[in-house]
């Protein structure tokens, strides 16, 4: 059998508590509609891995062939979202990756037996994968030395919330040509360590948790796109604020430029997805998404990639290939 899965980005709204003081790493998170991942898998009697990525894609497929005793697997990656962007493109690849090879060897595992197969932990974009959507993820617990994202047995968090989104509702992402990437991998467990040794900013993290649970959640589950918007640019500042210490600002210095340009815009929130560089607009209609996303290239030139989105309410779709 011959299948493609292809896979929503995400938009991670702001990491909550980065030293654990209640769960690490509890976050809103939202799926969008571009950019994709997309992963085509045909039964074969051995592993041939092409497209972007492959070196990478290769790990994940053989780890999926050993865990269900695949001989073989011919898989082409055909899209990716830009990696170590904010978007979530190291779970969503390995998760369409993991599922496009057991539907076409006609298996079905679960989602927590797929991701126990990847050996992959993600703080919440398993979620926006399966369900797409809006979600908070509610984060994870481990010792204070014990390595949270590279880790031979991964963590799933708890979902504790999942809602569809506003299908009016839309984000003007934009990126900045050329800026260094988001950290992922080692670097990233780097500095969660060098973090995790400031003291703890409680005052911050309670905030952050008090925005999410009496701002932002009444604001989406009443529709109501300026309140959502300020309490997702309260978000992310409070989250900047947190991260100070090792991201040197309040948004990646790589994208800070852009910060006053999308507050000029017109938008109704701001904010930094994950690292970044990706950063974001919220408005709160197709058309007045298109025009503010007019007036950033404007400004931007060539400078940045700008690019309407969204949100994904299906999450990940897969289709049989004849």
């Amino acid at each position: 059998m011959r299948v493609e899965v292809s896979a929503p980005a995400r938009l991670h709204l702001g990491d909550l508590d980065p030293f654990a003081v209640g769960r690490l790493g509890y976050a809103p998170i939202l799926a969008i509609d571009k950019p994709r991942t997309i992963v085509e898998a045909e039964e074969a009697d051995a592993l041939a891995v092409q497209g972007p990525q492959s070196d990478e894609a290769r790990v994940y497929a053989k780890r999926i062939l050993e865990a269900y005793g695949i001989e073989g697997i011919k898989l082409t990656v055909k899209n990716t979202a830009p990696r170590h962007s904010g978007f979530g493109s190291t779970t969503q690849l390995c998760l369409a990756i993991g599922r496009a090879i057991a539907e076409a060897h006609s298996l079905n595992p679960t989602l927590v037996d797929l991701v126990k197969a990847l050996k992959h932990t993600s703080t919440g974009g398993v979620y926006t994968f399966q369900l797409g959507g809006f979600v908070v993820a509610g984060g994870l617990t481990a010792g204070p030395d014990e390595r949270m994202l590279l880790r031979e047995k991964p963590l799933i968090p708890p979902l504790i919330l999942h809602s569809d989104f506003p299908e009016d509702w839309r984000f003007v992402i934009v990126r900045p040509s050329g800026a260094t990437q988001g950290l992922s991998g080692e670097a990233e467990e780097r500095v969660f360590g060098r973090l995790k040794q400031t003291r703890p900013p409680t005052r911050l993290i309670h905030k952050g948790y008090f925005l999410l649970a009496s701002k932002l959640l009444p604001a989406l589950i009443e529709k109501n796109a300026e309140e959502f918007g300020k309490a997702l640019t309260d978000i992310q500042t409070n989250v900047g604020r947190i991260y100070l210490p090792v991201q040197g600002s309040i948004y990646n210095p790589g994208s800070q430029w852009l910060v006053p340009i999308l507050r000029r815009s017109g938008a109704l929130g701001i904010g930094q997805s994950s690292w970044g560089p990706t950063v974001y607009a919220f408005i709160d209609s197709p058309e007045a998404a298109q025009r503010m996303a007019e007036k950033i290239r404007g400004r931007t030139g060539k400078a940045a990639s700008v690019e309407v989105a969204a949100a994904d309410n299906r999450g990940a779709t897969s289709r049989a290939l004849r």
